[in-house]
């Protein structure tokens, strides 16, 4: 994690004490460091193994800053050459605050670490700058009214595509019939409030991808159940794994090919489920491509039978 750049801790000779906890404390992390005490050695140039040695080879500058550091010219000089290095990107900058004293001009603008009271949480925040570790806590997990809400489908607001959504995957596709979802039920599943179910599911309603059931009694819901229509499949083909448009066009075909049909005959024809033979049908008589006859009691199918018109005729050959 450490490179084999080491660290320069800046000091006035009345901080030799604090600089050698720290200094101990820093390399018995696993962080080396570049300390005066250790590195300068008898007949040594001062000078030369500050500046030349130290400073010019180190990955960061650590300065504490005492009443008496502020006013020590070696320290002065030091924070002169590393704030040169800073100014070109060669070294960071990291000031110590060891007691109250007024931080140094060139200092100012850099975030200091404060070890006037809690020594071992600035030795840690120093080693973590250092090699790049943060104590920021892991991004927790979305909460589960928020991982329900998708992005927005077909123009509808957030919570109208999501409820739409859960319609949508209520009913197996090839069931004949689309299911009824319960107003509580859908409020449990997605974490929404009533006022934000009634909303969606106003807006899904009021664009025909839906119908309620308005019966007495279900306050705070303005609904007691809604089923999805065969235009939210369409709205929402994104999510299926087949096309709705491409049923409408395989039924047309096979509705001009077989003039009129009941639903046994239609589906043998097209090959389609029950679930979506109904649907494509009833697309088709609300868009006028043929004339459809309902009936009771022609279940699995909601229809009884279709007939070709001119409409079916020249919708097959587009």
């Amino acid at each position: 994690m450490t490179s084999d750049k080491k660290v320069f801790i800046s000091y006035s000779n009345n901080d030799r004490d604090f600089a050698d906890r720290l200094a101990n404390a820093l390399m018995a992390l696993g962080q080396d460091i570049w300390f005066a005490k250790w590195d300068i050695q008898p007949g040594d140039s001062i000078i030369s193994k500050i500046f030349e040695e130290g400073l010019a080879n180190a990955k960061a500058f650590a300065i504490i800053l005492s009443k008496e550091s502020v006013r020590s010219s070696w320290v002065r000089e030091e924070l002169n050459q590393a704030t040169m290095y800073r100014i070109e990107n060669l070294v960071r900058v990291i000031p110590i605050i060891k007691e109250d004293v007024e931080i140094p001009m060139a200092l100012r603008t850099l975030h200091w670490v404060d070890m006037r009271t809690d020594f071992d949480s600035g030795v840690r925040t120093i080693f973590n700058v250092l090699n790049g570790v943060s104590e920021k806590p892991p991004l927790g997990e979305t909460p589960a009214h928020l991982k329900a809400i998708v992005q927005p489908v077909a123009g509808l607001s957030r919570l109208a595509s999501t409820v739409g959504l859960h319609l949508l995957r209520a009913t197996d596709v090839d069931e004949p019939f689309m299911r009824a979802v319960r107003n509580k039920e859908l409020a449990d599943a997605l974490h929404l409030t009533p006022t934000e179910l009634n909303d969606a599911v106003d807006e899904l309603e009021s664009q025909g991808l839906a119908e309620t059931n308005k019966e007495l009694g279900h306050h705070p819901f303005d609904f007691g159940s809604v089923e999805p229509t065969y235009l939210l499949h369409h709205a929402m083909s994104g999510f299926l794994e087949y096309k709705p448009d491409n049923d409408v066009k395989v039924v047309i075909s096979a509705i001009a090919a077989l003039d009129s049909a009941e639903g046994p005959e239609l589906k043998q024809h097209t090959q389609l489920s029950s679930g979506r033979l109904n649907r494509a049908v009833e697309y088709i008589k609300d868009h006028g491509y043929a004339d459809v006859l309902l009936a009771l009691g022609t279940a699995p199918y909601g229809f009884m039978l279709v007939r070709a018109t001119r409409a079916t005729r020249q919708a097959s050959l587009d």
